[in-house]
């Protein structure tokens, strides 16, 4: 089961809080709503997983998808508050380059970034580096 909601930050981006599992089903839907929202002007938007038990390739897809759209309408799409299992997939599949950490909805908000912890985030090769 997955549930939905949409609020309105106060500097008029959407923060849309995601519960649940974003299965196919689920991508679906996510991609949907974020559809929905960039085609009625708002594409500023923080996506809050931090109710997200599982989150398959599928909605990885959807994300990356959203995000070039919602660039193309002069905005973005942060996600806040990833649990560490859904951060990992992230992280392995060299998303986490696109997607910054934001511990929580207001820091996606106002854009404040924090650094992946050390030892963390997917190993990056050298320009030089033996192949």
């Amino acid at each position: 089961m997955l549930a939905l909601s949409v609020v309105t930050h106060r500097t008029g981006c959407a923060v849309v809080g995601v519960t649940g599992e974003i299965d196919l089903t689920g991508a679906r839907k996510v991609l949907d709503k974020l559809d929905r929202l960039i085609a009625e002007g708002r594409n500023r938007i923080v996506l809050d997983m931090s109710g997200v038990a599982f989150c398959g390739a599928q909605a990885m897809s959807a994300l990356v998808r959203t995000r070039a759209r919602a660039q193309r309408e002069g905005g973005w799409l942060r996600l806040a508050a990833v649990p560490p299992h859904v951060r990992r997939v992230f992280e392995r599949t060299d998303l986490d380059r696109l997607f910054p950490r934001y511990p929580d909805a207001a820091a996606a908000v106002s854009g404040r970034a924090v650094p992946a912890p050390a030892g963390q985030g997917s190993p990056r090769r050298s320009a030089g580096a033996a192949r």
